[in-house]
Order: C-alpha cells, then sequence, then structure tokens
C-alpha cells in the first residue's frame, strides 16, 4: 500500500475539492437519533383487563407503539403527546440532554453536516412549532461545537454567503435559510401540507412528504450546479424507528429514485442504538 505525506495547505486543497465534487444533504429525526431526550409520552398498558396510566421515553415508544398491550393514552394524541409540543419543554430538553451528554447514534453526523454547512432538515414527530426545533438546533451549535469546530463552520458558510461578516448573524441565517424543520405532528405542518388531524397517527407517511418537500427544495436549488462543478448529490435520512426506515427505503426506491435519478440516496438506520448504513442504488 502507497502512503503519501500531504502538507497542510494540499490537504486543505483536497478536502476542498472532495467537497465541491458532491453536494451533501441530510435529513435527521431528532429524538434517538441526534439526541436521547429525555420527554416522555403519556400511555396506557393493558394490565388484565385494565389500561393503566404510564409514561415511556421515545426510545420506548418506537418499540411499543405497535404493541397491542399498549396504547396512547386514552387513545387521545393531544394528551399523549402534550409534553412534545411546547417551546421551552423543547429547550429545556435539548439543554439537559446535553448537559448530560446523551448523544444518540447520529450526534457525530449532525455535527458534521452543522460544521460543513451542508443543507440538512428535521423530521421529527414532535408537535412543537418549526421555531422551537431552529432554536433547538441554534442552542446545539452553541453549546456542543468547540471553538475550531464553530471557526471552521464559519468558514464554510462564508463561502456559502460572503456577504454577512457578523458571526452570529450567519449562523441566524444558515439555520433560516439552510435548515428545513417538519414536526410533522404539529397543527403547523397540518397547515403547511393541508393534512387533516388523523396524520399525526401515521408519522411514517407524513415524514415520506416532508423528505420528498425537501429533495425537491434542495435540488432546485442547487440542481444547475449538478450539471457543472457538482458531479453528484447526496441525500442522508437517518432515523432510529424501524418502521420509519423501511418505509423510506420503499419510498426512496419506488418513488424518490425516479425523480431524482441524480441525487444519491442514503438511509441510516439507528435502531437499538446502532448506525446501520443502506446505500439505495436506482435499477
Amino acid at each position: 500500500m502507497k502512503k503519501y505525506i500531504l502538507t497542510e495547505t494540499q490537504r486543505e486543497f483536497l478536502d476542498k475539492f472532495l467537497l465541491e465534487m458532491k453536494m451533501r444533504s441530510y435529513i435527521f429525526d431528532w429524538d434517538d437519533n441526534i439526541l436521547h431526550m429525555p420527554t416522555k409520552i403519556k400511555m396506557d398498558k393493558k394490565e388484565g383487563d385494565n389500561w393503566v396510566p404510564t409514561e415511556v421515553s421515545t426510545e420506548e415508544f418506537a418499540q411499543v407503539r405497535n404493541d397491542p398491550n399498549y396504547r396512547i393514552r386514552n387513545n387521545d394524541p393531544g394528551e399523549a403527546f402534550s409534553n412534545f409540543r411546547e417551546y421551552q419543554a423543547f429547550i429545556d430538553d435539548v439543554e439537559e440532554a446535553i448537559h448530560q451528554e446523551m448523544f444518540a447514534p447520529s450526534y457525530e453526523k449532525f455535527k458534521e453536516a452543522l460544521i460543513y454547512a451542508n443543507n440538512f432538515a428535521i423530521n421529527t414527530a414532535r408537535g412543537h412549532k418549526s421555531r422551537a426545533i431552529k432554536d433547538g438546533v441554534k442552542l446545539f451549535i452553541y453549546m456542543v461545537l468547540n471553538s475550531k469546530e464553530k471557526r471552521d463552520m464559519l468558514e464554510n458558510l462564508k463561502k456559502v454567503n460572503p456577504k454577512i461578516k457578523e458571526p452570529k448573524k450567519l449562523i441566524e441565517w444558515y439555520v433560516e435559510n439552510m435548515g428545513e424543520y417538519y414536526a410533522v405532528s404539529s397543527e403547523e405542518f397540518m397547515e403547511r401540507f393541508g393534512l387533516s388531524g388523523d396524520a399525526a397517527s401515521n408519522p411514517e407517511e407524513s415524514k415520506k412528504l416532508a423528505i420528498k418537500h425537501f429533495v425537491k427544495k434542495v435540488f432546485k436549488n442547487i440542481g444547475k450546479l449538478i450539471n457543472s462543478d457538482y458531479k453528484t448529490m447526496s441525500v442522508g435520512f437517518s432515523d432510529d424507528d424501524l418502521g420509519n426506515v423501511k418505509a423510506v427505503e420503499k419510498f426512496i426506491e419506488k418513488q424518490l429514485n425516479k425523480e431524482f435519478p441524480d441525487v444519491h440516496f442514503v438511509v441510516y438506520d439507528t435502531s437499538e442504538r446502532g448506525n446501520r448504513k443502506m446505500v439505495i442504488k436506482r435499477d
């Protein structure tokens, strides 16, 4: 095996060249994928002939939501997910999860996406307004990234938008303009996509709708570059819920690969705290 020693300048040039050859975008589920949030879901558990109130973590919910011995509290999504709608509850939980280092499998990949100023989307079953998710991402940037990582992020952002000089304003611009926020159980999401209230009980379908919207947006914004400097464009999707992962795999295979033949799709299955990577190729 041959080995080559590169100078710092040569390494930086190679990194820049490789990034310019491939435009990367990412779609992240939040809970148990980026952070293990302390938020609880209210459910009932069957004990004999009775339903007994209980609370489960989002990680536990992914395992029991199709278990006939569990149901959401009184079959009422509003009651069951009441902890997942308030602005301050989300911000407090993000802060606590970071302080407690409750990092999930896609935590490092999310950091990488931010540092390289990639387009990204948060695609979550939560019911918060997008403002809460945006502010949670900003909190993540300021609390998690170290000084060097922040400098690298700002340098990459300056290449995207050289007009903004002030670091805080540049980060604000990035979060607002290069991120998309889909809280698929929220009234905001329902109104945005013209869905009825019962759509909240089917997160797989809502998440697929969000994925297609994000891919269309990114493809529209940078699609013209694919025929010039960019040789490929990739979109990665990561989720800890195996049901969502399988639904998205089929969605990509049967629909998105046909609609976006220039896009390279990668799915990360982070269920059971793993990180299985699947590249979905066109026939």
